[in-house]
């Protein structure tokens, strides 16, 4: 059974960096987390359970592709959901990547085919 997810509402990591910056999560993620778990770890999906090395919160990510057959552009997403123990992040993990648009806070790093630089933001509200 998945969990309910579209009902709740993860803490919002205040004392992080990245809840103000949230730029600044681009780049090399080694540097800016600690692996705890590998949900998946495939080529065009993957998830795992992050600790930010500055505040130590807990984050669920998720990296997803799809493949542009067509043009070779491939979009790219990538979602950090704050979550408070490995429990809320494995029941995450259960989910698939559109049932995740439901959970929120959650910083997304969207880089659609058709854009030159990617978008990153909060979505505070689940969609």
């Amino acid at each position: 059974m998945e969990p309910d997810i579209a009902r709740h509402r993860f803490t919002e990591p205040r004392q992080c960096v990245y809840w103000e910056k949230p730029e600044l999560v681009r780049g090399g993620m080694k540097e800016r987390f600690e692996l705890i778990d590998t949900y998946e770890d495939d080529s065009h999906l993957r998830r795992y359970l992050l600790k930010c090395r500055e505040c130590g919160q807990l984050y669920f990510h998720e990296f997803f592709e799809w493949i542009d057959w067509v043009e070779g552009n491939d979009p790219q997403y990538v979602t950090y959901i704050p979550v408070s123990t490995v429990e809320e992040a494995a029941g995450l993990a259960a989910l698939d990547q559109f049932a995740l648009q439901m959970a929120s806070p959650a910083l997304c790093i969207n880089f659609p085919s058709d854009a030159e630089v990617p978008t990153v933001y909060w979505r505070k509200d689940a969609t």
